[in-house]
């Protein structure tokens, strides 16, 4: 057998210009589509952190029937049991209650619909990193006062200093209103946060909405979002579920995943294309390769070479210049994948406002995950072997006697 492996590769070289022009069209086709597909996960991976840092959470515990109607009558009452459980779980990184509830907000003349958030002002700073973002005045305090994104303070004509009423609906039809100053902007890279987002103190929020030992929802972060279901398995049963109810960061970001379901889809027609334009490739130079040496082949067969062995040699063949191919194209695209993923591409002008329109950071992130790179080692070395079948397939129709002759 280690024959076999020696004649394939000293063949492989005999024609090294034909060689190294698949091998240079194999490499060319891992770099693209290893980069292709990481700047296509790397986006994925950041929309859902951004969604998961900045709103869901990868675990939610809400009242029952809250995420169906999001009203302050579906709110949860808060149960010290439940926080302690949550609190001393070691899967979990931080626990953040939340009120939240749409409102009014008015400064003069100008007046915009808004959801009011209602948070511990550290807990939320570890959550998303809102205290890094502010551009003016101060972070969130816990006193009576607000913070604004730059968009919304821009359509309001406020600045830090100046006073906005909140006008809503509190807990059992109770009417929401009071005036708080603004102490902070902030500029938040999710345009929707920058344009609808108020955020106020916890205690500030029980005392607009009515909802003292209440609770919108809690939202957990975990250390490893792969125990998801184990800590899910561990709260559950601890509820009592004609109160409360628990939803992951699919649930409450579905929209966002079938958006990324409908982009990968024909993210992969893409690359699947350009790999059959390799496959296409590879399967010439196969097929030259066969035709070139039937004669070759033919003497080797009427000296008493088994066909089946002479298959196997072009086969393994097919498999080194997949090998060589993928390898040195991973070689080539990890340096470059890893370059941008310490250094990702931040997008200015017309580009960033339509990021902003679709609610995302204008940054494209590339993946760093090991798998989609094997992918592509697999991928190649499963079309190389495909490619060598049909050529091969001439090899047992080979009529030796006429070719050795040049009658064929």
């Amino acid at each position: 057998m280690s024959k076999i492996f020696l004649l394939a590769w000293r063949n492989l070289w005999r024609n090294r210009k034909r060689t190294f022009i698949t091998l240079a069209s194999i490499v060319f086709a891992v770099i693209i589509a290893t980069f292709m597909r990481g700047i296509q996960l790397g986006s994925y991976e950041k929309m859902l952190n951004d969604a998961i840092q900045n709103t869901s959470g990868h675990i939610a515990i809400m009242g029952k029937d809250y995420w169906e109607d999001k009203s302050l009558i579906n709110s949860m009452p808060v149960d010290s049991h439940m926080d302690s459980l949550i609190q001393s779980n070691p899967l979990v990184e931080v626990s953040i209650p939340k009120i939240t509830s749409g409102c009014l907000v008015s400064f003069g003349n100008a007046t915009r619909g808004v959801l009011v958030m209602g948070v511990d002002p550290e807990l939320e700073d570890f959550q998303s990193g809102l205290k890094n973002k502010m551009i003016a005045g101060q972070y969130l305090s816990s006193q009576n006062s607000v913070i604004i994104g730059e968009d919304l303070a821009r359509y309001l004509k406020a600045d830090v200093g100046d006073s906005v009423v909140l006008l809503g609906q509190g807990y059992q039809g109770m009417t929401a209103a009071g005036l708080y100053p603004i102490t902070g902007i902030f500029s938040h890279p999710l345009g929707q946060l920058n344009k609808r987002v108020v955020y106020i103190s916890l205690g500030t929020a029980e005392d607009l909405f009515f909802m003292y030992d209440r609770r919108s929802q809690q939202s957990i972060v975990l250390k490893d979002y792969t125990d998801e279901d184990k800590l899910m398995s561990i709260i559950t049963p601890e509820l009592d579920t004609s109160l409360y109810e628990v939803q992951d960061w699919r649930v409450m970001n579905k929209e966002i995943l079938q958006n990324i379901e409908s982009d990968n889809f024909f993210g992969i027609i893409m690359i699947g294309i350009l790999y059959m334009v390799i496959g296409f490739g590879v399967f010439g130079t196969i097929l030259m390769m066969v035709m070139e040496r039937r004669k070759e082949f033919s003497v080797m067969i009427a000296i008493g070479m088994k066909r089946r062995k002479l298959l196997t040699v072009v086969i393994v063949e097919a498999v080194y210049m997949a090998i060589i191919g993928s390898i040195v194209g991973l070689m080539l695209a990890f340096p470059l994948v890893l370059f941008y993923y310490f250094n990702p591409i931040t997008f200015t002008g017309e580009q960033a406002e339509l990021y902003y329109e679709f609610n995302m950071e204008p940054i494209l992130q590339v993946s760093l995950q090991p798998d989609y790179m094997v992918a592509q080692f697999l991928i190649v070395l499963v079309l190389s072997l495909i490619a060598s079948i049909l050529p091969l397939n001439s090899i047992l129709k080979l009529d030796i006697v006429k070719v050795i002759r040049g009658r064929q």
